[in-house]
């Protein structure tokens, strides 16, 4: 039996269907723990002095997956994932600044928000989606909807600029290696690792069917 896809649920579950709605947020939990870790990550021990727990993001980002079911219209030909991805972003955000106001969240104004967006109207699939450079490789990579265009971006850029991103964002061993964990796996200065990462995720985002 084919597995129920994020779409057929969110139908279903635009309809009062309960377990579909469970199903949702079973089924993008992993993609919702990666972004949990990565904005809680950013500033761990401010974070943890606040007692924000990676579970609590995870969960705001549950309400803002859940939030984005009445909304979603699969006629577009968008992916929910990749719509509802902005949201639950920006919900683990929006939990950080109730806890600590003074927060600032990089890249915050490259996120387009669900709410800005007029319902009905006949958008993009690019306008439904996050500025891609919110979010690293690693992350998009564990959305099951851009798994092939990943990997078509890596295979056009630059072979050593592939293996960078390889390692760095753990397309092979499911692991964030830091920054400098990854000069060092790569015998460079911290300061040449962080130029070759940018020069990697700008010509790796130039390669992206729907960067444009």
């Amino acid at each position: 039996m084919d597995k129920i896809t994020n779409e057929q649920l969110c139908i279903a579950a635009q309809s009062g269907d309960k377990w579909a709605e469970n199903a949702l947020v079973e089924n993008n939990l992993l993609s919702e723990q990666k972004t949990a870790y990565e904005i809680w990550s950013a500033q761990r021990e401010l974070n943890v002095a606040l007692g924000i727990e990676l579970n609590d993001l995870v969960q705001e980002g549950s309400l803002g997956l859940l939030g984005c079911i009445s909304s979603f219209q699969p006629d577009y030909g968008n992916k929910f994932l990749t719509y509802a991805a902005p949201a639950i972003h920006n919900a683990m955000l929006d939990y950080i600044r109730r806890l600590n106001p003074t927060f600032e969240a990089k890249n915050l104004d490259c996120i387009i928000r669900l709410d800005e967006v007029k319902k009905g109207e006949n958008k993009g699939q690019h306008e439904f989606i996050a500025d891609s450079r919110v979010q690293n490789p690693e992350q998009i990579f564990i959305a099951k909807e851009t798994h092939e265009e990943i990997h078509t971006a890596l295979e056009m850029i630059d072979e050593r600029e592939k293996a960078y991103l390889w390692y760095r964002f753990g397309f092979e061993d499911d692991v964030l290696h830091p920054l400098s964990e990854t000069a060092k796996h790569f015998h460079l200065s911290e300061s040449r690792a962080k130029s070759t990462e940018k020069l990697a995720l700008d010509n790796f985002w130039l390669e992206l069917p729907w960067w444009y």
